[in-house]
């Protein structure tokens, strides 16, 4: 309990007054202790004879009542300290009763306390020092260090920024950085294989629609100079460059759709078999007129869930690019197969094949694994990239790979129940 409260205890058990109270009983060190049987002094208690002034356990301390009258101390305390001074107020229900003021000690100003002082301000000095000193070593060194990472990750998307997409960041750290530099990778490859396909894809169509173009332009200007009559034979070539130019331009539609998600799909419960034996027979006048064997075996009533439309467009391009895409005297044989849940088309051909690295490409647009490959009779090369669109859309995969007839295998699987938040 502090001293404060003693007193103000020791006051209230004293009927409220400084009178007789033992001050011995109740007083710290560093307090003159007033001895049993001294009557109180008219002005307070005279300075006792013998006290104890024990520095090491407090400061000299003086205790007046609420006129300033000296109860026990000696006002010399504050001349010795230079009025150094902490006052306290004594409080009864809210009436000033007492003082208690301590005079703590100046620093001191001996040989002994100036050598102390002095050896820890250069001990503080020192170590101040010696921490500019390292974290300024630590900073030079361990700095550029830490931040290497950032400027090459800066660099690299300051790279990317300006369509510089080739960023060759390290992918051996362990920690976040390596991380991020191998995610930058992953994004710059992306966008240069995009860069590449986006000018792949301007080359194609450009050279798509300057052969009919070129071929109209040639009889046109033929017809002008009077060296070709306009006959019906003449209409007929001219209505083919036209009919080629309109399936590019529908196929490049479809397929702008498709990757923008454009394509309308109304699914119902559809009948692939009958679906698959229409187009089939539909197209059997073009392989005949071709040159090339068409078989196809389907088990009948096969009920999926699909778009109507849709199928029709998926099993008309894949006829078809089997016709164009094999030579005469060729076989195109489809097949399909049902299973519990899904059904299997396989549409596979005879020669040309493909590279077996190269199948998956053949469902990008406009894909040639040759460039010197012969121009197709119709269409612009974007029937694969068009139906895996489709595919996809019925929640099913499509994938291609050689034929053990000597071209190309494409397998699509469909499943029968899928169903859509369209649907």
């Amino acid at each position: 309990m502090s001293l404060r409260r003693v007193l103000i205890a020791e006051y209230r058990s004293n009927n409220n007054s400084w009178d007789n109270i033992e001050i011995e009983r109740v007083a710290p060190t560093g307090i003159p202790h007033r001895r049993p049987g001294m009557r109180p002094h008219p002005g307070g208690f005279p300075p006792p004879r013998h006290q104890i002034d024990d520095v090491s356990a407090g400061p000299p301390t003086l205790l007046t009542n609420a006129s300033g009258n000296i109860i026990s101390g000696q006002d010399s305390y504050a001349d010795e300290n230079e009025r150094n001074e902490v006052s306290v107020k004594l409080e009864v229900n809210g009436e000033l009763i007492g003082w208690l003021t301590s005079y703590p000690p100046k620093t001191p100003d001996s040989d002994v306390a100036r050598a102390f002082s002095a050896q820890q301000l250069h001990a503080i000095i020192f170590i101040g020092l010696v921490s500019l000193i390292a974290s300024l070593v630590l900073a030079l060194g361990v700095a550029p260090h830490m931040l290497s990472p950032f400027k090459a990750i800066l660099q690299s998307v300051k790279g990317l920024t300006a369509h510089q997409y080739k960023t060759n960041l390290p992918e051996n750290r362990p920690d976040e950085f390596g991380e991020l530099m191998r995610h930058i990778n992953t994004l710059g490859n992306t966008l240069e294989a995009h860069k590449n396909t986006k000018s792949q894809w301007l080359a194609d169509i450009s050279h798509e629609l300057r052969t009919p173009l070129t071929i109209l332009s040639g009889e046109i200007e033929l017809i002008k100079a009077g060296i070709r009559p306009l006959d019906q034979k003449q209409l007929a070539s001219f209505d083919q460059e036209v009919s080629r130019l309109s399936l590019l331009v529908e196929d490049l539609y479809q397929l702008s759709l498709s990757d923008i998600g454009g394509l309308s799909y109304h699914f119902s419960s559809v009948d692939l078999s009958q679906v698959i034996a229409q187009q089939s027979e539909s197209l059997a006048h073009i392989f005949d007129t071709k040159g090339l064997t068409f078989t196809f075996s389907c088990p009948p009533n096969i009920t999926i869930n699909a778009d109507h439309q849709r199928l029709k467009q998926l099993m008309l391009n894949l006829l078809v690019n089997a016709c164009e895409y094999t030579d005469a005297p060729g076989t195109v044989e489809l097949v399909v197969s049902e299973q519990p849940s899904f059904v299997v088309i396989i549409v596979q051909d005879s020669a040309p094949s493909i590279a077996k690295e190269n199948t998956a490409a053949l469902f990008e647009p406009l894909f040639r694994e040759d460039a010197s490959r012969r121009r197709r009779t119709q269409g612009a090369g974007l029937g694969l990239s068009i139906s895996k669109q489709i595919i996809e859309a019925h929640g099913g995969k499509i994938s291609a790979s050689v034929s053990s007839l000597g071209g190309v295998k494409i397998t699509a699987e469909l499943p029968k129940y899928f169903t859509t938040d369209n649907n």
